[in-house]
């Protein structure tokens, strides 16, 4: 008896172990998996030239047409806020450059110059060659912000040029009043293939932080409830849901939990009746 009692403890206990690990395993390939977040407009090919500015979309690039106001970019991809100066109001979302106004200690938030498709605005962004010939880099016009309450016609001009391969710096042109021209030197300008050839995409490694935290989170939980098994199993000769660490303390949780949604519940109705629907002590 004793000797079956003992099977069936290690084989719920394997069974335990299992599970967790099985079920920790696909919360750590679901983060590991990586997901392709690149703009499908931003791939464009010209005749024999194919670009993919979404290598430029790890860059945020600044510049500035006067000593009032301050531009910020990042390609094909969301502008961070803190390089658009102090907002009162929320960002948009899905912005892809800012204007900042200058004056003053603090530089304040002016206005969007441009926003990535599929956030709701119209119209698309729009792709050429650059003008200066073949294999030469990408104009990508931007008409979905507003100036002053008419359209803002954003041209940025990505020049090939393989020796900077970290574009920092922009020059940034108005003329006339909300029409601007943005140059942008940089390798990721330059066609993928196949003439010229252009550096590839850097690849992406190492560990990520949401990896190391699964990693952290799954080791801790194993050690905490296997442990905890052991030591009532050994120690405490304990059998059932008694095994688990801390059980009266996991039930009581749940308990709260259960007691949360009902509460929630009862307000709900009470809001739509009228009436009270609280049991009576």
């Amino acid at each position: 008896m004793i000797r079956n009692t003992g099977y069936l403890f290690i084989f719920r206990f394997c069974l335990l172990i299992s599970t967790m690990f099985f079920f920790y395993l696909i919360l750590f390939l679901i983060n590991i998996i990586q997901v392709d977040s690149t703009l499908p407009a931003c791939r464009q090919t010209f005749g024999s030239n194919t670009y993919d500015l979404n290598r430029l979309s790890q860059f945020t690039i600044t510049g500035e047409d006067t000593l009032i106001y301050g531009y910020a970019i990042t390609p094909c991809g969301s502008v961070p806020t803190s390089q658009c100066g102090q907002n009162s109001q929320p960002f948009e979302q899905g912005m892809m450059a800012c204007q900042k106004r200058m004056l003053g200690p603090t530089p304040s938030f002016e206005s969007a110059m441009g926003f990535l498709d599929g956030y709701g605005k119209t119209p698309n962004l729009e792709f050429s060659e650059n003008t200066d010939g073949p294999g030469k880099g990408v104009i990508m016009t931007m008409r979905n912000a507003r100036c002053s309450g008419m359209e803002r016609l954003v041209k940025v001009i990505f020049i090939c040029d393989e020796s900077v391969a970290t574009p920092t710096r922009m020059e940034v042109e108005e003329f006339p009043v909300c029409q601007f021209t943005i140059r942008i030197k940089a390798a990721g300008a330059c066609p993928t293939g196949p003439s010229p050839t252009g550096p590839t995409p850097p690849e992406s490694g190492g560990t990520q932080g949401g990896t190391i935290f699964i990693i952290i989170l799954l080791v801790l939980i194993t050690v905490y409830v296997g442990g905890g098994v052991l030591y009532n199993r050994v120690h405490k000769h304990q059998t059932g849901l008694a095994l688990l660490p801390h059980p009266n303390f996991w039930l009581l949780l749940f308990g709260l939990f259960i007691d949360g949604c009902r509460f929630t519940l009862n307000f709900i109705r009470t809001l739509s009746t009228g009436r009270s629907t609280y049991n009576s002590v």
